[in-house]
Parts: structure tokens; sequence; C-alpha cells
């Protein structure tokens, strides 16, 4: 009986998100002691030389030249023209008609009631209590949608 009932826990467990923060250099969850944005000493967010969320020049959220979180030109995170985060006509955080970031009805960033990005209850961008961003104690704001954390 022992092993079925491992394995059943085993089971049962794969299916619970993991209590990590995913992106610690922004990280978008539970704040309190063990929690997937906990910032203290040994927690998933802590920012300290070492860290998982660390700024210095080996760590993930260095922002400087070359550094992950660079958001000067030819970096991952600039916002100028040819950027991954370029917002004018033909980028990919553009927000006009037609772009991938249009929140118009029927956009693919629309937030209005059905839309893709609706935050008010029962949507993929809801933040409260048992909604897919709830980032509250028991939540970790790890279920919500990408076009939410725009």
């Amino acid at each position: 009986m022992k092993p079925i009932s491992a394995a059943l826990l085993l089971f049962a467990l794969a299916w619970l998100p993991p209590a990590l923060a995913t992106d610690p250099c922004d990280c978008r969850g539970y704040t309190g002691q063990g929690g997937s944005c906990d910032s203290g000493l040994g927690g998933a967010a802590y920012s300290g030389p070492g860290g998982p969320a660390s700024a210095g020049h080996e760590g993930p959220c260095y922002a400087g030249q070359g550094g992950p979180r660079y958001a000067g030109p030819g970096g991952p995170l600039y916002a100028g023209p040819g950027g991954t985060l370029y917002a004018g006509p033909g980028g990919a955080a553009y927000a006009g008609p037609g772009g991938p970031a249009d929140a118009a009805p029927g956009g693919p960033a629309h937030n209005g009631p059905g839309g893709p990005a609706y935050a008010g209850p029962g949507g993929a961008c809801y933040a409260g209590p048992g909604g897919p961003c709830y980032a509250g104690p028991g939540g970790t704001g790890q279920g919500c949608a990408s076009v939410c954390r725009r």
C-alpha cells in the first residue's frame, strides 16, 4: 500500500506550481517568508551576493553593458528601433492597430470583459484571491498570462 500512496502523492505534487520565482529580477508573487518572491537571505528573490536576484557583475539581474538586464543598444531589454521592447510601428511591443500589444476590442491585449487581458473576476489577468495573477498569501502569481505583464 505504501508504494501506491507514494506514487499518488508524487503525481499530485507534480501538478502544483513551483515555489520559485520565475523572474527574481522583476518578481511578482508573495514576498513574505517562504514566498515565491521572498527577498530575505536564502529566499527565491534574494538580491545579495550570490543570490538569485543579484545585480552584481556576474548576477542574473546585472543591468550594465553586456549584462542580462542591459537596456542599451544591442541589449536584451533595448526599447529602441530593432530592440525586443520597441513600441514603434512593427515593434514587438507596438500597441497600435494590429500590433501585438493592441488593447482595442478584438486586439491581443484587450483588457475589457472577455478580452485576453481582462483583470476582472474570471479573467486571465485577475489578481484577486483564487485568480491566476494572485500573489498574496498562498498564491504565486505564476499562472498569470504573459499579456498581463505588459
